[in-house]
């Protein structure tokens, strides 16, 4: 029945009846319009999901800003607990895989630094550090051992012996100490040069660390201590100069050769 028809028969009917049809034709209209569906909520399986990779996304955050505060420990262990949660993206493993790497290293945990570079290849074989990351004394010849021995691997060719050295406690910390002095920062250069000293070192090192010593302190205008650096260093190697370029600087060049020239008036020992 058309809608001019039906509406034609409603107003023929009594008013009374009228109303009553029409209120049942609203019901029935009303029964058959269809509800949207109500759209069902997560599996609980999926909403335990979301909460491991929360869990362990904090754990990350967390185990990075210990390690930026030098907390190397609760790091490493907030780090772990991230790794073992098996939810972690593969950016963030490589990201704590990195981190626990710099802390076995800074650790003097060569071999266990070297692992976590390996774990960190095997996720990623394009994995790669930062140049900042990759030019850190302690850190960066272990990762390019690993880097080294992975290109090896890959050409089929047998390992060499020794691809890259892993340097000893003295010698990282004398690189230490050379970025220091490179950045300007002479007090903690002082030390850390001193603190090279106290370790094993070839002698050539051992006037590398004495020689940029006397530059910080002549450039802080200590030069007595300047002067004293230069000393030690002509009892090591009588023979040993300056080259033009350090000869000629006007801080250190002078105090240099007054130790020299007092070196060579001397009487010589029988």
């Amino acid at each position: 029945m058309s809608r001019f028809c039906s509406r034609a028969v409603l107003q023929r009917l009594p008013s009374q009846l009228r109303i009553g049809v029409a209120v049942a034709l609203v019901s029935i209209f009303a029964g058959c319009v269809t509800k949207p569906p109500v759209p069902a909520g997560p599996a609980p399986e999926e909403i335990a999901r979301q909460q491991r990779v929360a869990r362990a996304q904090t754990n990350l955050n967390d185990g990075l800003k210990q390690y930026e505060a030098g907390n190397y420990d609760e790091a490493k262990t907030n780090l772990l607990i991230a790794l073992d949660s098996g939810v972690l993206s593969v950016p963030d493993q490589l990201i704590a895989r990195k981190h626990m790497a710099f802390i076995q290293c800074l650790n003097n945990r060569e071999l266990l630094c070297k692992e976590e570079f390996e774990k960190a290849f095997v996720l990623d074989p394009r994995f790669d550090l930062t140049p900042a990351e990759a030019g850190h004394p302690t850190w960066g010849p272990i990762f390019r051992l690993v880097k080294t021995e992975i290109e090896w691997r890959k050409s089929g060719k047998p390992l060499p012996a020794q691809p890259v050295k892993i340097p000893t406690r003295g010698e990282k910390v004398l690189a230490e100490a050379m970025k220091s002095y490179e950045d300007a920062d002479y007090p903690k250069a002082i030390r850390l040069f001193q603190e090279s000293l106290k370790e094993t070192l070839t002698t050539a090192d051992q006037i590398q660390a004495l020689k940029y010593m006397a530059f910080s302190y002549c450039v802080t205008n200590r030069l007595t201590l300047c002067r004293a650096e230069f000393d030690k260093i002509l009892q090591l190697n009588p023979a040993f100069e300056l080259d033009a370029a350090e000869a000629g600087h006007p801080s250190w060049g002078p105090p240099f050769r007054t130790v020299k020239a007092r070196q060579k008036a001397a009487p010589v020992r029988k």
